[in-house]
């Protein structure tokens, strides 16, 4: 789609009418009216949310390690692996250390004094509420409408398959967005706040921290460094007082790493750990090409626009990290947003966006497929974009008018669209002048 006016239609008419649905809505013989695509993305959320079924029988997942967490926050058996092993096995869960640091187990002393189901079920609600939360911020940054921003939201299902598992990577999403949002309305405490909150998954809020280096946002970087030293001194009492715990920390998870990533290769999205799952592989190959893609994407990192840019980091976290799992794909939602309000050009748009978020569901199969159709439209999409800022490229790259797009949505998306009819010639509601 192009800025400018086409068919005599204003800029700020595009834009508000790809704010109403922004998707085409037919494909040669394929008509793809609204009513049917958003039948189908409710068709992919519940199919993803029904192996929260086999919890009970799965032992509640990894629940039952944050539920563990929460009762023994505070003391030495938190940190120390024997000693938490020790009241697993005495509360009849599995054993399994304390992956996180010390401070984000707090978050889970209330649920300790739950039953574990019943802990489960609370935290899946929690969850959906932030997945659905997710969607208004994605509503927020990129102009579009709230009811279709919290559809793909729910239609991209890795963003649901950590409430099948009792995982919590919603909560990583929402301040990823948070982040972005803040970004965009130059708010540089928020920025900093949900930077370093988002720390408590260091393998994901790296990347955004580095981001801030690269963009010398120093004023959002200080307040995350201060959310993070802040996190570390609430970690010490976590610990029972231990200032060393990184040293617990690591010695309690390093044994436990390479059978980690043999037991979930099937859920790998990552390209490093795609490659590691290759025999005969060196093993400073899935590290060099990490690098390799950070290096690549470095352009685009300091040129984009700072919207386009972090969701692009975002994306960069689950190609370039060493142990991405598929339930840590929703933080691709921001980038599929990005595509719908000018990242891709039509026809592309449409059958793209269509397709990766159904190939989303492919991560419920991924013990047979052995390797996750996340992880296809992932590096996928990687590629796609930094092929859009290639060193060589055109000057004005495919889809460069999303941000005046989403500007012009902002002027001219208060009207009501949603009442007008749909003209199914084209991509867009039928203007009535």
């Amino acid at each position: 789609m192009q800025v400018s006016s086409q068919g005599g239609r204003s800029e700020p008419a595009d834009a508000a009418l790809m704010r109403a649905w922004p998707l085409r809505i037919r494909l040669g013989p394929l008509s793809l009216p609204p009513p049917r695509v958003r039948l189908w993305w409710f068709g992919l959320a519940v199919v993803g949310l029904l192996p929260i079924a086999a919890a009970l029988n799965n032992g509640w997942g990894d629940w039952s390690a944050f539920w563990a967490a929460g009762g023994t926050v505070g003391s030495t058996s938190l940190m120390d692996s024997r000693l938490h092993a020790a009241w697993q096995m005495a509360h009849a869960v599995p054993g399994d250390p304390w992956r996180y640091p010390p401070a984000f187990a707090y978050l889970f002393w209330p649920a300790s004094a739950l039953p574990i189901g019943l802990g489960f079920a609370i935290n899946a609600a929690l969850m959906l509420i932030m997945v659905a939360l997710a969607g208004m911020f994605l509503s927020r940054i990129f102009a579009l409408r709230t009811d279709v921003t919290v559809r793909l939201a729910f239609a991209w299902t890795p963003a649901l398959a950590a409430i099948n598992m009792g995982q919590n990577a919603p909560l990583a999403v929402v301040l990823a967005l948070w982040a972005i949002d803040a970004l965009r309305r130059d708010s540089h405490i928020e920025v900093g706040l949900a930077s370093g909150l988002l720390m408590y998954k260091p393998t994901l809020g790296l990347p955004l921290l580095g981001f801030l280096v690269l963009r010398r946002r120093w004023q959002s970087l200080s307040t995350a460094l201060l959310v993070v030293a802040a996190g570390y001194v609430l970690s010490v009492a976590a610990a029972a007082g231990d200032w060393l715990w990184p040293i617990a920390w690591w010695n309690g998870i390093q044994p436990l790493l390479a059978g980690d990533l043999i037991f979930n290769a099937d859920k790998t999205i990552s390209l490093p750990g795609l490659l590691g799952r290759l025999a005969g592989v060196p093993a400073w190959l899935p590290y060099l090409s990490a690098a390799v893609v950070v290096l690549l994407a470095l352009r685009g990192l300091v040129r984009a626009p700072i919207v386009e840019a972090a969701s692009a980091v975002c994306l960069l976290t689950l190609v370039a990290g060493p142990r991405v799992w598929s339930y840590e794909a929703g933080l691709m939602l921001p980038i599929l947003a990005w595509s719908l309000t000018g990242g891709l050009s039509e026809p592309w748009r449409t059958r793209l966006v269509l397709l990766g978020v159904s190939m989303g569901l492919l991560w419920v199969v991924s013990p047979l497929t052995l390797v996750s159709g996340v992880a296809v439209v992932v590096n996928v999409a990687m590629a796609m974009w930094l092929w859009r800022w290639r060193p060589f490229g055109s000057k004005r790259p495919v889809g460069e008018p999303a941000a005046l797009l989403a500007e012009g949505a902002r002027v001219a998306g208060r009207a009501r669209i949603s009442a007008q009819p749909f003209d199914r010639r084209s991509s867009c509601p039928r203007r009535t002048e």
